[in-house]
């Protein structure tokens, strides 16, 4: 075990490592009276705002998003008006919400407290953000991190400043038309046996950290660690220019598919096509499903197996 959890600890995208428990709150589960309430966030709450909720909804009006997680329930929506917000309870998501903004994405900015280790972190059974902008400035662990349950990310820019989405071993993610950029390690790392669907994303300008280390200087768009595998499918991504490799496969000897990865090579031009055998052999071993991805202008290269 000790062997094992330094080698998972070599590419940790935090300081705490993926053992390390962030979130230590209970999970409140279901109001007592079984009803869920739609929390407003806003300045002011006008009846245009509430038009398109149905006349039965409980609702809720916060100034403060804060506030407005500290009062949910699982089954809770929190709705985001325009401007820009903290959040500390962000970092201790346990129960089953939506957090959703109205109007455009980039409007709507959710930005770390620098004081803060975290910044988005879940172990809820199933939560979801929509609509709306993480902007992270000084934490130190990933802009996201699912320790537990399943995360979805819909229509949502993460702009990283330190290390990007972190699925940590048992946890599941869902990617789906968002923006991830600026991580200075991989914009999406997978630990192993974790779950991962990313669809339609655009993926850029990941790995921004100045390190002499060989194998941490691979990191770019997507890195995977096996033993045991994740589970990975990306259909219609476009990863480009990040300063590692499109997308890396992490392997802990060197005895694992050297001919996989001379067929990776091969393919990395012509993008993720499964007409070729080996390499359509290679994604099933590996839990890897990849369709109609555009993975382009990666220093690195495209696609690679890295032993450590």
């Amino acid at each position: 075990l000790l062997g094992r959890l330094r080698w998972e600890d070599c590419l940790s995208p935090g300081v705490h490592g993926p053992f390390f428990p962030r979130i230590l709150r209970r999970r409140k589960g279901k109001r007592e009276f079984g009803k869920t309430i739609t929390h407003i966030v806003a300045k002011m709450m006008t009846t245009e705002m509430i038009k398109d909720l149905s006349s039965d909804t409980l609702l809720q009006q916060h100034d403060d998003l804060d506030l407005a997680l500290d009062n949910c329930y699982s089954g809770d929506t929190v709705i985001i008006f325009p401007g820009e917000y903290q959040a500390a309870n962000l970092a201790l998501l346990t129960d089953d919400i939506i957090i959703k903004g109205v109007g455009k994405r980039e409007e709507i900015m959710i930005t770390s407290e620098p004081s803060r280790d975290s910044f988005v972190v879940s172990k809820a059974d199933n939560v979801k953000l929509m609509h709306l902008s993480l902007i992270q400035q000084g934490t130190v662990d990933g802009i996201v991190v699912v320790e537990s349950g399943h995360m979805t990310l819909e229509n949502c820019i993460l702009k990283c400043e330190g290390t990007g989405v972190c699925v940590l071993t048992g946890a599941a993610l869902t990617i789906t038309d968002s923006e991830i950029t600026g991580a200075q390690g991989a914009g999406v790392e997978l630990y192993p046996g974790s779950i991962a669907i990313l669809e339609r994303n655009e993926i850029h300008h990941c790995n921004n950290l100045r390190t002499s280390d060989s194998s941490k200087s691979t990191l770019g768009g997507v890195n995977m660690k096996v033993l045991p595998a994740p589970k990975l499918k990306m259909t219609n991504n476009h990863i480009y220019s990040n300063k590692g490799y499109g997308v890396s496969i992490l392997q802990p000897t060197e005895q694992f598919f050297i001919i996989a990865e001379e067929a990776l090579n091969k393919r990395a031009s012509s993008g993720d096509k499964k007409d070729d055998k080996m390499l359509f052999k290679v994604m099933q071993n590996l839990n890897l499903e990849m369709n109609n991805n555009k993975i382009e202008a990666n220093v690195k290269g495209d696609i690679r197996i890295v032993t450590s």
